[in-house]
């Protein structure tokens, strides 16, 4: 699973708790932040596979 969350600068507290609640939930995540489109930061975040894909 991939989450993708876009904010402005002014918005980082916001973000920060958007992110730990994440990580709360899923605490093996992977995390990598970007700032490669100014003015807006990017935090992604990639949780691992979990097993078999199958039909729900």
């Amino acid at each position: 699973m991939k989450f993708k969350l876009s904010f402005l600068p002014d918005e980082r507290e916001d973000a920060a708790a958007v992110l730990a609640a994440l990580l709360r939930l899923h605490p093996a995540a992977r995390v990598k932040e970007s700032d490669a489109h100014p003015p807006y930061r990017h935090i992604y975040l990639t949780t691992p596979k979990t097993g078999k894909r199958g039909c729900f």
